[in-house]
């Protein structure tokens, strides 16, 4: 992505071609370092300088980077889970689903009564929109236990302690205020 940046920034007008080179110059769009023309060509916005890319791409890479560890852990998560697989599933999806369902392998290994739910004393409901000091805004996915997920837009999956999360004002709804300075610590269980 360096040598189309260089490249840009200094006059030379670029048109795609390869896999690479589109994806840096896709990249340098995203950043607002580059703007597609009505022809297909590319150009410099002059917005950034070229080392400020290189950073902000590395940035925005380690971002991309850390989404995907989180996705992967919580497929892990799946394949180690004891629970309802369907109720998992669709909650990694935004949906609440208490189960058991009956029908997966835990299920069937395990029968247990049918949930009455998500606990009534949880602080925030499935799908709700949080704030954390640490992480930015997310959404709340699931509940299994004292563990709360949460899906941060700006860094995954995260698996919050709930007792930490409550004793230390972790998160909060997304668009309250703030009342009085940040907590000092910022500790949770993050698995």
């Amino acid at each position: 992505m360096g040598k189309a940046a260089a490249a840009l920034a200094a006059g030379e007008l670029t048109e795609p071609d390869g896999r690479q080179q589109i994806a840096a110059l896709v990249r340098l769009a995203d950043l607002g370092a580059a703007a597609w023309q009505a022809g297909g060509e590319v150009r410099w916005t002059g917005a950034l300088t070229v080392a400020d890319v290189l950073a902000a791409s590395d940035a925005q890479t380690e971002r991309e980077n850390e989404i995907e560890r989180t996705r992967l852990a919580m497929m892990r998560h799946y394949a180690e889970h004891d629970g309802c697989r369907r109720s998992f599933l669709l909650s990694y999806f935004g949906q609440d689903y208490p189960g058991p369902c009956g029908n997966c392998d835990n299920d069937r290994e395990h029968p247990q009564p049918p949930a009455a739910g998500v606990p009534a004393d949880v602080p925030f409901a499935v799908g709700a929109r949080v704030v954390s000091e640490r992480w930015g805004e997310g959404t709340v996915q699931r509940y299994d236990g004292d563990q709360v997920t949460v899906l941060f837009d700006e860094h995954g999956y995260r698996e919050l302690y709930l007792p930490v999360v409550a004793e230390r004002g972790l998160l909060r709804p997304a668009g309250a205020h703030e009342c009085g300075p940040p907590h000092p610590r910022r500790a949770a269980r993050d698995r």
